[in-house]
This record gives structure tokens, C-alpha cells and sequence, in this order.
């Protein structure tokens, strides 16, 4: 904590020797008065008619006594009104829509609404922004708004007066920039460039090697777990699977209609890591929320019936791929979306009324577009990790990661984290999580699918995937995955199940330091909770490398 406060103090020092830090409240004291408010029976016409005369892209919904109920966007009027749409025959039934639907169906509940402080810097706003994939932030102090700011006052803020007033401004960014010349249009040259390329390097057809490992929470028993490693005993550490509060798969499933007659359909176990372009493939864990246990519900069981019935939501879609084979439909299906998994197999667990609750995380592979897409809920996680050439980079590949994510202080090794999913939290070790309960005095109040963090990202040949549950990344920090990484290419690369296995033996071994602070322990200082030394818990790691075959 002393040490994170040092570094932002210093960089605050540096920045306000260059420029003072500009904050929210700067920005408000500029704003025109504007009413960011709409009473929650208002219609989505009248929703419209809003935005559009006090020319704002967001506004706070509120009952008569003006608390506040959620927000909505311009993004979901536009997303409603699509939703809704109809053939023009019908057009009176969409003004009907338009004008008896209120507003408050539309709003992101108040729940879910993400604020800032008048004393928050711009910076820190653009990142929240970032990171939840928002454009705009209520600024909220003492229980009373001050405001909304959005993503372009955020960006207005980062230019100065001299930048862009006056003559000689509007000159240097403007004049000669408005307006299009006559006959500008898209040329079949630029249509065709990367088909050109395409041609000329070849079709890179990838694919992954993969391979799992996890293991249980070190001093785990039977009866539950000891809280030091004094009162588990001198027994050896815990290595019995079935304790384990993980869940997980690594899946190759041929497609059916990629596939010859007797491939249709055959799962291909995660030892197997053969190449093939009509197999895809799927990763999951999942961690069950151990709190459980003090309600007498074992943390097991909602993780592992929410990972078998995504096992079965990705074989039912291959079985319907094999029954629209050589239909007309075939070749314009797409395999299952992670995050349509995830919703159908919550689905499923939900309604088996299964009591628990458990984050999960699944990726998989686009072969068609080489990309990476993944849906994740709560705190486990997803690194790219990509080695990059350094006599192509020279000084930027010495000087920052990826992305700005990591470097890794061995200049020979080339690895670098090109990506980095989020891990969502509803504060310090609360993640978001799946769940559900029927029992009286437990919790009832969980995440969806739709509160998933979900993205597509593009992956090369070589790139190493790796999926794990929070006992990798408590106990771990990114350098010291990428330095083991590093470790396994030079001295057992051949084999992906090494990596897994040398990730988690390296996280228990850690967890169990007493003397060096986990990024756990670290973020508990931050959240002023006393903490020292690792994180014990149970710890699976999935690990893919992506290979690819060009074919000229």
C-alpha cells in the first residue's frame, strides 16, 4: 500500500510540475446548465424528445421525489427502438410503442450504475470508462448529483484553449479538412488489398494445443478447510480433486458440418492436441464461492453443474449442426458464442434450483476470423501472452508491454501480455458471480449473463492463452506468469501440459510464503484489510497455444 501510494504521489508530483491534474470538478464548473434528468413514467418519445432538445446523450431516470432510479442512453433508445422494429405496414403499432412504453424499462437500474466523484482525475474517469465500456459517468457527492459527464467532455478536457480557439487554430485543424471532394468513393484497389495479401502470404488456418491442470486448496479436508497450515496438521497437503471447488474443461469437438461423415460430432479430449480445421475449440473454469459452506451448502456443487451443463450446451450445438448439414443453412452458422453458453447453462443450473453460487469464465476460437472470444463473470481471468520481436521494436518493446499491460525484464525472451481480460468485483474479494438460492437468510442477490465482460481478440501463431481462477492470479503477479512462461518455452515447450502444471505448483508454493506480499495480500492493504503473504486456495489453470498451417 505505501509503496502503490509513493508511485502516485510521484506521478502526481511529475504532472503537476508539467500541468496541474485536471479533475471532474473542472469540467462542471465549465458545463452549460442542462436538465440531466426524466421522471421514470416518461415514454421512450418523450425519452427522445429529451435528449434531443437539451442535446445530451445520457439522463438520470427519477420517481416524483426525485431519488434515483437508473439511468439511460441515447445507445438504448436506439437499441429498443431496433428490438422493436417493424415492417412499414405496421408503422402505427411502432408509434404505439413509442409513445406507451416508459422509459424506465429501458434504464440501466440504479444497481448497476457506475459514478464518480467531483474529485476524481479526468484520467481515472477515462479508465472506468474503459473498463466498463461506458460513455457516460453521474458525478455523485454527499448522496446528491452534481452531474453526467461523458465520454467528449472527458476528451475536450485534454485540449487547451491555444490547441484549438482563435484563427490560427481553426486554420491548422480545420481549413482544408471540410467537406469531401466531389467524386470520392471506396475503390475496388482498397476492396481488394487484403485479399491481395491474403494471396500473397497464404491462408493461416489456426488452431490450438491444449492442456489443464488444477489442484485444491492446500490445507482442504473432507470436513472443510484449516485456516493455517498449524491447524491442518503435518499431514501432507491436499491433493484430492474431488475437494476441489474448480471446475473446468478444455474441449476439441469436430463440427459436424466441417467434418467427414465419421468425424460428426467427436469430442476430443484435452490430452489430444492434434491440428485439425474442423474441430473447435473451448475453454472454461470456474470457481465456486466457498462462503457457502456456513450455510451448509457445498461451494462444489453449483460450479460443477454449471460447467457440466455448459459441456452439454456445446454438444447440443454440435448435434444441431449435424442435423442442418448440407441444408441451405449450413454454411452461415456459426459455432455457439461463449457468452450464449454461459446463458444457456446458468439457465439450466438455475432451473435445476442447484444452491451456490460460482464466477466462470469461457473462450474459444474463430478459425475463420483468428480471433480469440471469451465471456467472463467475476474474478477469473484471461491473458494473451504474445513474444514479440525485439530487434523489430528496439525501444518500445524495452520500455512498455502491450497494450501498456507488462514487460518482461528478460529483453531475450520477447514476451510481452497483449491482452488481459477484466476481473469484475462488487468490492475487495466480493467478485460477480452466477448463482442461485431458495434457502431462507442466504444470499439471493447475484449477476446474469448479461453482466458477463465479453470480447473478441485477435490471436497469432505462437500466442499462449492462458484461462485460471483467482488462486493463479491472487498469488501470482503478471511478470511472474510471463517469467514462467519464458521458463517453459526454453526448456519443455513441446509440451502445453508442462506450462499448466508448472503455473499452479508455482501459485501453491507462493500462496503459502509468509514473508512476500501476494497481489491479493496487496490489494488488501489497499482496501485497508491487514493481510500478509499469499492467498491459500483451490487453483486451475487451462493453457492453449495457438499453431497455425499456411496454405499458398
Amino acid at each position: 500500500m505505501k509503496a502503490t501510494s509513493s508511485v502516485d504521489e510521484n506521478r502526481s508530483a511529475m504532472n503537476s510540475s508539467m500541468r496541474p491534474i485536471l479533475r471532474v470538478s473542472d469540467i462542471l464548473d465549465t458545463m452549460d446548465s442542462k436538465k440531466f434528468t426524466i421522471n421514470q413514467n416518461s415514454s421512450v418519445l418523450d425519452a427522445i424528445s429529451h435528449v434531443v432538445n437539451e442535446k445530451i446523450a445520457s439522463s438520470l431516470v427519477v420517481n416524483y421525489d426525485n431519488e434515483i432510479l437508473g439511468i439511460f442512453t441515447a445507445r438504448d433508445i436506439l437499441k429498443c427502438i431496433k428490438q422493436n422494429s417493424i415492417p412499414s405496414e405496421f408503422r402505427q403499432r411502432r408509434g404505439n410503442f413509442l409513445t406507451e412504453t416508459p422509459i424506465k424499462q429501458l434504464m440501466t437500474p440504479k444497481e448497476n450504475l457506475v459514478y464518480c466523484s467531483p474529485n476524481d482525475s479526468v484520467r481515472r474517469c477515462r479508465e472506468i470508462m474503459f473498463q466498463c465500456k461506458i460513455r457516460s459517468l453521474p458525478v455523485i457527492e454527499g448522496g446528491e448529483v452534481k452531474g453526467i459527464v461523458t465520454a467528449k467532455h472527458l476528451a475536450d478536457a485534454s485540449f487547451s484553449i491555444k490547441d484549438t480557439g482563435g484563427k490560427k487554430g481553426f486554420i491548422s485543424n480545420v481549413t482544408g479538412r471540410r467537406g469531401l471532394p466531389n467524386g470520392t468513393k471506396i475503390t475496388e484497389d482498397m476492396l481488394l488489398r487484403k485479399m491481395d495479401r491474403t494471396k500473397k502470404s497464404g491462408v493461416v488456418h489456426l488452431d490450438m494445443e491444449i492442456a489443464s491442470f488444477a489442484m485444491p486448496h492446500p490445507f482442504k479436508r473432507t470436513q472443510g478447510v484449516a485456516m493455517s497450515r498449524r491447524l491442518y496438521g503435518a499431514d501432507e497437503l491436499s491433493s484430492d480433486l474431488d475437494l476441489c471447488e474448480d471446475a473446468h474443461f478444455a474441449l476439441k469437438v469436430n463440427d459436424p458440418i466441417l467434418s467427414s461423415e465419421g468425424e460428426s460430432g467427436k469430442l476430443v479430449s484435452s490430452g489430444e492436441c492434434s491440428e485439425s480445421t474442423h474441430s473447435h475449440v473451448y475453454l472454461c473454469v470456474a470457481d465456486g464461492v466457498g462462503s457457502w459452506r456456513q450455510f451448509g451448502v457445498d461451494p462444489r456443487d453449483y460450479s460443477h453443474r454449471l460447467v457440466d451443463n455448459a459441456k452439454r450446451v456445446i454438444m447440443s450445438d454440435m448435434e444441431h449442426r449435424q442435423l442442418i448439414k448440407h441444408s441451405p443453412f449450413d454454411r452461415d452458422l456459426d459455432p455457439v458464442h461463449p457468452l450464449d453458453v454461459i446463458m444457456d447453462a446458468w439457465n439450466m443450473t438455475n432451473s435445476e434450483c442447484v444452491v451456490g453460487s460460482s464466477t466462470i469464465c469461457i473462450a474459444t476460437l474463430d478459425k475463420k476470423l483468428g480471433q480469440l472470444s471469451y465471456s467472463n463473470v467475476g474474478d477469473c481471468g484471461l491473458l494473451v501472452i504474445r513474444n514479440i520481436n525485439t530487434d523489430v521494436l528496439g525501444y518500445m518493446h524495452q520500455t512498455s508491454g502491450t497494450l501498456g499491460v507488462s514487460t518482461v525484464p528478460d529483453r531475450a525472451s520477447g514476451l510481452h501480455i497483449a491482452y488481459l481480460s477484466q476481473q469484475q468485483l462488487r468490492s475487495f474479494n466480493l467478485p460477480y458471480q452466477l448463482g442461485f438460492s431458495d434457502l431462507p437468510n442466504t444470499p439471493n442477490s447475484f449477476e446474469s449473463p448479461s453482466d458477463a465482460d465479453t470480447a473478441s481478440i485477435s490471436v497469432l501463431p505462437g500466442d499462449v492463452v492462458i484461462l485460471a481462477t483467482d488462486g493463479l492470479f491472487d498469488n501470482m503477479d503478471l511478470d511472474d506468469i510471463v517469467k514462467e512462461v519464458a521458463v517453459w518455452e526454453r526448456e519443455n515447450s513441446e509440451q502445453v501440459k508442462v506450462l499448466a502444471e508448472q503455473l499452479v505448483h508455482k501459485a501453491r508454493l507462493l500462496s503459502l510464503e509468509k514473508d512476500r506480499d501476494s497481489p491479493f495480500a496487496l490489494l488488501a492493504k489497499e482496501n485497508d484489510i491487514m493481510w500478509g503473504g499469499g492467498m491459500p486456495d483451490d487453483t486451475t489453470v487451462v493453457v492453449a497455444r495457438v499453431t497455425g498451417s499456411t496454405f499458398h
